[in-house]
């Protein structure tokens, strides 16, 4: 399009075999071309654009082309909207759940190396660290796309008074 754009001048002729695979491409071209003032004939679709009928029918294609765009934002909009109420974990599973992240801290604590954490809950280096993380919440689960949990205050000690 780029090149055919160089090559004319307003008041050429263009005849095309097609003008693009979809409504939206077609406009685009049509718009494209007739702004630079050359006529234009496309043999698939049997219009010309120089004549009123092209020009109406090139109004109708518009008038298409704008409601496709139109029911593809609904399209969108709608899916958002199932996907918000679908909630907020999205994503792989997480490899370990609350019960055992508490469980490898214990275990940890106790002695356990992180290999042998590896080994025995098939999880990787990186999940049995996140696990450990002291700023990973106990009850959120470790590893996973979708395992983004809420942080936890830790307990303020009160004033003896």
């Amino acid at each position: 399009m780029a090149a055919l754009l160089d090559h004319v001048r307003a008041g050429d002729s263009v005849v095309v075999v097609a003008l693009g695979r979809s409504l939206s491409g077609v406009i685009r071209t049509v718009e494209t071309l007739t702004s630079a003032g050359v006529l234009l004939r496309s043999l698939r679709q049997g219009i010309d654009y120089s004549t009123a009928t092209g020009r109406m029918l090139a109004g109708i294609f518009d008038a298409l082309a704008e409601y496709e765009r139109a029911l593809m934002h609904e399209r969108a909009a709608a899916a958002r909207a199932a996907a918000r109420a679908r909630g907020p974990n999205t994503g792989r599973p997480p490899k370990l759940t609350a019960a055992r992240v508490r469980q490898v801290r214990v275990l940890r604590a106790d002695g356990e190396s992180i290999g042998e954490l590896e080994a025995g809950f098939g999880v990787s280096r990186a999940t049995v660290y996140r696990a450990l993380d002291p700023a990973h919440p106990a009850g959120a689960p470790a590893g996973g796309v979708g395992a983004v949990g809420a942080v936890v205050a830790a307990p303020t000690e009160r004033a003896a008074g």
